[in-house]
């Protein structure tokens, strides 16, 4: 993946280093330059004394620790994908942009994708029909179009084209807990900088990736606020996406995943008990005045307080899992085709088949990059 990584790059700070990209589209920085708000700095001296090892490049190999998030900006600018591949005024030739033009299902024949129909009855040819509706579209598109559960599919009326459980099943998201301070000063001015801080929990393996995140961002909103988010980055639970009907028009049924699954409340509980320690640090508390009553003792009413707080960052992945065998959930084979199928691919988030100890939104250009070679090179 590496190569399709470092295509994508161009990182300001660390370009030349060999796991980083220098000329790619989407400018990566981190604002190295600039002094982050006097909380912030706070709670990073704070992680700091709190042990957490200090990293300047958080995409280095094997980094874990505490220090400013690489950012998709310029200038204190987010930079979409849009801003980066399709400037204006240079869109390529060879693309055909059609606003306003829902999709009600994938064209067939046999078993060969051959075209699109949209929701205005019309279809839309190609010798590859690429799906990258994302988490909640792609697998409502292919159940639409007969790709999924079978009983599923044929609970909303649809026949089954091609038997897949996993479509619409394993859903995950980074589930997260906020520590509010009750920063009562004024807000930051653009760019807004962010820290985050990982690391293990109690039972990973300290040789793997770390499970648990802290996001610290300058004071922000009206009214500001300054929070230290606990965000869990592998969790167990599992969402679903499934059709409401058949009709294209109505939008799916989306089952988040929450924290259905113990101990994944367990590891949030723990690290929202590192955002509390963090929070109450007296740096932190030179900058940020509350009172010590209003943070939650007990171990119950912590656990109480992250179950009932929990939120979806959102950083939803899964339901078009990548992986060799259907009969394991999987949907797409390792070059994003669809098993069961010629022509029909899916690139988006919903391939991921886990989540990531990171944010997916660079992996899904990732994934982008990687895979239009493999599809390119198709029949």
């Amino acid at each position: 993946m590496l190569p399709a990584f470092r295509k994508l790059e161009r990182d300001a700070d660390f370009g030349e280093k060999p796991w980083h990209g220098a000329d790619g589209p989407l400018p990566i920085r981190r604002y190295l330059e600039l002094e982050p708000a006097p909380a912030h700095a706070a709670a990073l001296r704070a992680f700091d004394d709190l042990g957490f090892a200090m990293v300047r490049d958080h995409n280095e190999p094997g980094a874990v620790g505490a220090g400013p998030m690489p950012m998709s900006s310029s200038d204190g600018e987010r930079v979409t994908t849009a801003d980066a591949y399709l400037p204006a005024g240079r869109t390529p030739a060879n693309l055909s942009i059609r606003a306003d033009s829902p999709t009600a299902e994938i064209v067939f024949d046999g078993d060969r994708a051959v075209g699109v129909r949209l929701l205005d009855g019309s279809i839309v040819r190609g010798r590859r029909m690429v799906l990258c509706a994302g988490t909640y579209g792609s697998p409502a598109i292919l159940m639409r179009s007969g790709i999924g559960p079978a009983s599923h599919l044929r609970a909303m009326g649809i026949p089954v084209r091609v038997d897949l459980p996993g479509v619409g099943a394993n859903l995950a998201d980074h589930p997260g807990a906020d520590a509010v301070t009750g920063y009562d000063g004024s807000a930051q001015s653009a760019p807004n900088l962010h820290s985050i801080a990982t690391f293990h929990s109690a039972g990973a393996p300290a040789a793997g990736p770390p499970d648990l995140m802290l996001w610290v961002r300058d004071p922000f909103g009206d009214p500001p606020g300054f929070e230290i988010d606990a965000v869990l980055l592998k969790p167990r639970s599992r969402g679903s996406v499934r059709l409401r009907s058949a009709d294209p028009s109505d939008p799916p049924r989306i089952a988040l995943p929450g924290l259905h699954d113990p101990a994944d409340v367990d590891r949030l509980v723990e690290g929202y008990r590192r955002a509390l320690d963090v929070a109450e640090h007296v740096e932190v508390r030179r900058e940020v005045a509350r009172p010590d009553a209003t943070y939650p003792r007990t171990p119950a009413d912590v656990r109480r307080t992250v179950q009932e707080g929990a939120y979806s960052v959102p950083h939803v992945v899964g339901t078009c899992a990548m992986g060799p065998a259907p009969e394991d959930g999987a949907v797409v084979d390792a070059s994003g085709r669809v098993h069961g199928t010629d022509g029909l691919f899916v690139v988006d988030a919903s391939i991921i088949p886990e989540p990531p100890s990171g944010f997916p939104h660079l992996i899904t250009i990732m994934l982008a990059e990687r895979l239009s070679e493999r599809i390119a090179s198709t029949r």
